[in-house]
């Protein structure tokens, strides 16, 4: 058996505005890669081959050590290679790994033993950042989300699905996820939960100017593109990082990626189950 161990590093991928969440990065990091090192020695004690970032080809699984925004953006650099991630949580959200940090020898134990795996594999996006005066576009890949989003004032942005304008709009910005970013910033503006094993692309309009908008749940073969009409500081921002920054007449087109990624559990991943232990709905009163 060849098990791949990768974790969070740096702050070179979670760019955020906020003081806070930089401060408590450091300490997230270190805790990744201790946890990290514990496994890798128990697993090569018991001859198991681990292998890290430049040697995963091959792997049967490839373990994650951080939260969901590090099993994100490892599986999302290392798409092409089909190989199925497991999430160890040693981070603060752990929505979408399998297990806790603390129980990873558990989980390491299950592995060697040769434990069924069940696999739930998502799309991705493929974002094309188009510039009008230029040829060439940049290209993007994102699992949770797609997002052109205004720092200070309100932008207007046109929408144009499979080459038909849908919807002119002025607000903070428009926010395009798939099933798995359904649960994330999208939710968080109101948007609608996709069942994970739905393949889907959400349209949700942040803080839109007059009437509320509800997100729009698309078809996973349809092509979006969201152009700059007006605004000023207007970023595209790609599972949480910061791309660039976008002009008028700019726009970018989102369709289905090229690659899934693969997220491995220890049982049969129930996500009505998981929504309510993450969010508490149960526990909710509506009306």
């Amino acid at each position: 058996m060849k098990l791949g161990v990768v974790y969070k590093k740096d702050k070179s991928f979670l760019r955020s505005s906020t003081a806070m969440r930089g401060a408590g990065l450091k300490e997230d990091n270190e805790k990744a890669k201790e946890v990290a090192g514990e496994v890798k020695k128990y697993l090569e004690n018991k001859n198991v081959e681990v292998a890290g970032e430049d040697n995963l080809a091959g792997c049967d699984y490839i373990l994650s050590f951080g939260g969901d925004g590090t099993l994100i953006h490892k599986a999302s650099q290392f798409a092409e290679l089909g190989i199925p991630f497991i999430g160890i949580n040693t981070g603060n959200i752990g929505f979408l790994t399998a297990v806790e940090g603390k129980d990873w020898q558990k989980a390491a134990d299950k592995l060697v033993g040769g434990e069924k795996i069940f696999i739930s594999e998502r799309m991705t996006l493929d974002v094309e950042s188009v510039i009008s005066n230029k040829k060439k576009a940049i290209r993007h890949r994102a699992v949770n989300e797609a997002v052109i989003k205004s720092a200070y004032r309100v932008c207007e942005l046109k929408i144009i699905v499979n080459g038909e304008e849908f919807i002119k709009v002025s607000g903070d910005g428009v926010i395009v996820a798939t099933q798995t970013g359904s649960t994330g910033y999208s939710l968080s503006s109101g948007g609608s939960i996709v069942d994970p094993e739905i393949d889907s692309l959400i349209v949700t309009f942040v803080n839109p100017i007059g009437l509320p908008i509800p997100s729009v749940v698309l078809s996973p073969e349809d092509e979006i593109e969201i152009e700059v009409a007006r605004g000023d500081d207007i970023s595209l921002i790609i599972d949480g990082q910061e791309h660039e920054i976008m002009s008028i007449n700019q726009r970018i087109k989102v369709s289905r990626g090229q690659y899934n990624v693969k997220f491995g559990y220890f049982d049969k991943h129930n996500f009505l189950k998981s929504l309510n232990a993450k969010f508490g709905l149960s526990n909710r009163i509506v009306g």
